[in-house]
């Protein structure tokens, strides 16, 4: 589990199933994420996350709010492929519930996540894309500290051409390396 301030990314359980389900039916919030999910599709979703959980890879983990346990969405990492065109990489993302949008919880949950990456992981980079037009995700991305690639713009490999979000921006976060006194 990672901790903040007022969230916890924690391991998911069941019981997420069915308010993840909320999120994913939500065309707002999914418009630039490939689209609606069904209830089956979160299901799988989740049972994927916890097998990868429990064998100790890095998730988009359950995103808990301290105060009062709400679910507000999911917060993470998750390794690329090749099917990428900078994979393999490691990747931050964030989906959360449109009631949750606009009070600061995908910056300080992404936040703890590039933590855990650059600290328990010894990740050298870490990256984060959108589509062109999702400018909220971007600017989590700039407050987050990430550097925009110039020219990095790509088509997502699980998106058809077709997709008005298929285009991507790409941005990065590198680890700080400290410098060794003279």
């Amino acid at each position: 589990m990672i901790a903040t301030d007022r969230l916890k990314l924690r391991a998911w359980r069941e019981a997420d199933k069915p308010l993840l389900g909320v999120i994913h039916a939500d065309p707002e919030v999914m418009q630039f994420l490939g689209g609606m999910k069904t209830a089956s599709e979160t299901s799988d979703m989740v049972e994927q996350l916890m097998r990868l959980s429990e064998v100790g890879e890095p998730i988009f983990w359950a995103a808990e709010r301290i105060g009062d346990g709400a679910l507000l969405g999911a917060v993470g990492l998750h390794r690329l492929g090749t099917d990428f065109p900078f994979g393999p990489a490691l990747e931050v993302g964030w989906r959360l519930a449109r009631d949750h949008w606009g009070k600061g919880y995908a910056t300080e949950a992404a936040r703890a996540a590039l933590d855990y990456a650059f600290g328990s992981l010894d990740a050298p980079c870490v990256y984060a894309f959108t589509a062109l037009a999702n400018t909220r995700s971007e600017a989590v991305m700039q407050r987050l500290g990430m550097k925009k690639i110039e020219g990095g713009e790509f088509a997502h490999p699980d998106l058809l051409p077709t997709d008005p979000s298929s285009m991507h921006m790409l941005y990065v976060a590198e680890r700080m390396v400290p410098q060794s006194g003279t």
